[in-house]
């Protein structure tokens, strides 16, 4: 069952309902919210899953723009149509005593139950909720929130779920200091030749306490000649080795 149904005309607020639609799927699970463009898998009978995902809701969230109540291009109101889907998935709710939030797109008016059949005169009368781009953030938050006191299961659900992603996050493997007795910085020095002269070559080079100051362990090549000096360790400063690679520190 999905909690929430987002019920929304096409050609009047559709993107509205689905940034809604995706902030709840965030915050309480893709599963628990109904949009009929994403929720009726292909093949299906929408006119069956229309009227389950109504009739079963625990909170439907009417998203009004100023064309939803105007009439069509034939001149008359789809809302007059006792056959409307929008009318009908609304009706539905109310029967199934689910709790019903306006949710008024911009400067659109508020409802008027002269206005409207008879059906659904009592939209006029639910509390509403007003989405404006400007104030969108602060909107969609007041908005989750209304759906949280409309149905505490969804809160306790949305807590399960951020628990489950604390403990995914626990549970990821990290970089592991197998030498568990040593804390500082490792510094890799690796083979380089510089203009054919000097290289440092070596495997993972010395590990310092302390603040990063030594950069180069290894053995020193120098010259192309006969000399060839072996330094076991050389101590100093990057800006110290002429010519010496970059390398990248890393705690």
């Amino acid at each position: 069952m999905n909690s929430c149904f987002v019920n929304y005309r096409t050609g009047d607020g559709e993107h509205v309902a689905t940034l809604i639609d995706r902030e709840l799927s965030r915050h309480f699970g893709e599963e628990e919210v109904f949009r009929a463009s994403k929720s009726i898998p292909s093949g299906a009978d929408f006119e069956k899953e229309l009227r389950r995902a109504a009739a079963d809701c625990a909170v439907l969230l009417a998203v009004i723009g100023p064309r939803w109540a105007l009439p069509g291009d034939d001149g008359r109101r789809p809302l007059d149509d006792p056959e409307d889907w929008i009318r009908r998935e609304i009706a539905l709710a109310f029967d199934s005593k689910a709790t019903v939030i306006p949710v008024l797109v911009e400067n659109t008016p508020r409802l008027r139950g002269v206005d409207l059949p008879d059906d659904l005169a009592p939209l006029a009368r639910c509390q509403y909720r007003r989405y404006r781009h400007r104030n969108n953030e602060s909107d969609i938050e007041e908005l989750v929130a209304a759906v949280e006191i409309a149905s505490p299961d969804l809160e306790d659900k949305a807590a399960r779920r951020a628990a489950q992603r604390d403990e995914r996050v626990t549970d990821r493997p990290g970089t592991t200091n197998t030498m568990r007795d040593v804390d500082g910085y490792a510094v890799q020095a690796q083979e380089h030749t510089v203009n054919g002269v000097a290289g440092v070559s070596g495997e993972v080079g010395t590990i310092i306490t302390g603040s990063p100051g030594t950069v180069h362990s290894g053995t020193v090549h120098q010259g192309k000649g006969d000399i060839n000096q072996n330094s076991p360790t050389h101590h100093g400063t990057g800006d110290q080795i002429i010519g010496a690679p970059d390398r990248r520190r890393t705690r």
